[in-house]
């Protein structure tokens, strides 16, 4: 059977090059052409995948209301200055992604977590960048149980305490794995060696290891769900976490990098 893949958010193409070369049939979608373009000629984005250069959130509705069940697996990834776009995690949005998926089939909204699944079951996968400190992450995560039910969260760190006590920031990429059916636990597999595509540090990263508990959020629990209509919730936080998010950046790679970039 021909298996579909919807992917959102290209970056420099990792994700979608590696569900090419695991020979599924890949849509990409990205509203900047230059991106695309990019991706193409300078970090080997494989030819044979559909790209589509639109909004994300135009494209979804209108597919949503023209094929409903037209993906096996929708892969969604969305990162621009220092932030996620609103738009992409209200709660109308998700439940578009929920009418394109197939019966059984997989969304998975990831980064560069490439994690593989137990069937046979229909999951939510998120990836979300953000302050646990700040309301955000739980108001994302409260607008996909909206949609998934029953769901799992994984960081891609441990909490530093020193630096949680020292400047009251907890600021870690997460990824959230929910199925479509209530009651039905997130499994995985143990990956094998084509899993890997020979890949060292898909070896070491493939599996999620720190996996995040209700409790691990502080706050936001108050400030309800994110709708279309009601993005300001977000708005008002996203300042202080993309200056967050530059701010570790900054300690990746030296001053004179981001100075002369």
């Amino acid at each position: 059977m021909q298996r579909l893949t919807n992917y959102s958010g290209l970056g420099v193409g990792t994700t979608p090059g590696a569900l090419i070369a695991h020979g599924i049939d890949t849509t990409v979608v990205e509203i900047d052409p230059v991106v695309h373009q990019f991706a193409s000629k300078y970090f080997q984005l494989p030819k044979n995948h559909t790209a589509v250069i639109e909004d994300a959130v135009i494209y979804t509705t209108r597919l949503a209301d023209a094929t409903p069940g037209h993906f096996d697996y929708i892969i969604h990834d969305v990162f621009t200055g220092g932030a996620e776009p609103i738009a992409l995690f209200t709660l109308e949005f998700l439940q578009n992604l929920n009418a394109l998926l197939k019966p059984g089939g997989v969304v998975a909204i990831v980064s560069y977590f490439a994690l593989f699944l137990q069937p046979p079951s229909s999951h939510e996968f998120q990836n979300y960048a953000g302050d646990f400190a700040l309301p955000p992450p739980m108001v994302v995560v409260q607008t996909i149980r909206q949609v998934f039910p029953s769901c799992r969260i994984f960081r891609e760190h441990p909490r530093d305490e020193d630096l949680m006590e020292k400047h009251g920031s907890d600021f870690a990429n997460m990824v959230i794995f929910c199925t479509k059916i209530a009651g039905r636990p997130v499994s995985f597999r143990e990956p094998n060696a084509r899993d890997l595509l020979n890949s060292p540090s898909r070896e070491v990263f493939l599996m999620p290891k720190h996996e995040v508990k209700d409790e691990d959020f502080t706050v936001g629990r108050d400030d309800g769900i994110l709708t279309k209509n009601d993005t300001a919730k977000l708005v008002k936080w996203h300042g202080k976490s993309a200056m967050g998010h530059w701010a570790v950046m900054r300690t990746v790679l030296p001053p004179t990098v981001w100075e002369n970039w």
